[in-house]
């Protein structure tokens, strides 16, 4: 089985991390392996709705992100991805504290990816649960990532 590059990771998760997105919503990628992701978020006010529950925008935020980049890790190459459908099922809420995110990669195939999504409380409480589908697509290039290093371990 691949892994991915610990060197890689250490490179990519910064930049992800210090997005605009990801620092406006406090969002952030605590872990990255070859299929798997989580994505955590403290809640803050900015995060909630009128009736002072979190907003399902932001679950839906983690739910992508977190399918997203289960898929990513395995995307081959410099190739770039792109998160083309979405399903969130909104089980529970909550009004403060943490939320983890946990992406799992089902399928990857050279064009399409399906990811699987859950939102989950610091308790474990299952809060929401999706399907992300990724759309492989050709590299991109970022300016200052002209170095990154390679993506996969070697075996």
């Amino acid at each position: 089985m691949k892994q991915l590059n610990p060197k890689w990771v250490g490179f990519a998760l910064p930049v992800i991390n210090n997005s605009p997105f990801f620092k406006n919503q406090n969002m952030k990628l605590i872990d990255l392996k070859y299929g798997e992701s989580i994505l955590e978020v403290e809640i803050k006010r900015k995060h909630l709705q009128p009736y002072g529950m979190v907003h399902g925008g932001v679950y839906a935020a983690l739910a992508d992100g977190t399918g997203f980049f289960a898929v990513y890790s395995q995307v081959e190459g410099n190739n770039s991805a792109a998160t083309i459908e979405m399903k969130i099922n909104y089980l529970s809420s909550i009004r403060s504290g943490k939320l983890l995110a946990y992406g799992r990669c089902i399928k990857l195939t050279k064009s399409i990816g399906l990811a699987e999504a859950s939102i989950k409380d610091e308790k474990d409480n299952l809060l929401a649960h999706g399907t992300v589908t990724v759309m492989v697509k050709p590299p991109l290039s970022f300016p200052g990532l002209e170095n990154l290093p390679p993506k996969f371990i070697e075996e």
